[in-house]
């Protein structure tokens, strides 16, 4: 994540889902909250309120979602494009203002190191997240959130790759479920007719690059990420 900036996943919900569980297991597990806090927006009104917010809620259990940089709000969760607009903005400024610093920084003639060195924040943006203004923050922040230690997990609702939807198609499904996975270095995608399998593909100018490398999924259940 860190050398991609930031990471697509598309494939079956159930399965899709169970991989980000398993991804945020990890990240949460190795990084303690005062070096990673979790953002969720999942505002994707083609899925019912009820339904996004249960399936998530296991993250409140997480210290990495409880705000830790003034944010006005009692967990970094959103479900409404209020919250979504809040949350995004939060994380705007912060990469505004990072951006300034290095600018100025080089006016000045410093060395800027491009990489942030943490703490890092995690943005799981499930979906489309509804409106024109939070398609362009989460582009945006997808893109170049990377220079603020923001990095962010597009999730996408596609069928699996396979001889019948391959790589490129499947690809291009999972850009018009939720815009921001151009913008991400990298992609996951599952494959196969049960979708336990994946391909890890490079993204270049918003297009997948080559065949990608195989991996086999690790995905978890809601019961355990409870």
């Amino acid at each position: 994540l860190l050398e991609a900036g930031s990471l697509g996943l598309a494939g079956p919900r159930p399965r899709l889902t169970g991989l980000a569980r398993a991804v945020l297991a990890q990240l949460t597990a190795l990084h303690a909250p005062d070096r990673l806090d979790l953002v969720l927006v999942s505002a994707d009104r083609a899925r019912p309120v009820e339904t996004r917010t249960a399936e998530w809620s296991w993250l409140g259990w997480l210290p990495h979602v409880r705000p830790a940089r003034g944010q006005d709000c009692r967990l970094l969760l959103a479900h409404d494009p209020e919250q979504a607009a809040a949350r995004t903005g939060e994380l705007l400024r912060r990469l505004d203002e990072t951006l300034h610093e290095q600018a100025a920084r080089r006016a000045a003639g410093g060395s800027v190191d491009e990489a942030a060195g943490g703490p890092y924040t995690v943005v799981v943006l499930d979906g489309d997240p509804g409106t024109p203004e939070l398609r362009e923050a989460a582009e945006r922040l997808a893109a170049q959130g990377a220079a603020a230690g923001i990095h962010v997990l597009c999730l996408a609702e596609t069928p699996p790759a396979s001889p019948t939807s391959p790589l490129t198609a499947t690809f291009e499904t999972a850009a018009g479920q939720n815009p921001a996975f151009r913008s991400c270095g990298a992609a996951a995608l599952l494959t196969g007719d049960v979708a336990t399998s994946l391909r890890l593909l490079r993204v270049a100018g918003g297009s997948p690059v080559g065949q990608g490398v195989p991996a086999t999924v690790d995905a978890v259940s809601p019961a355990w990420a409870e």
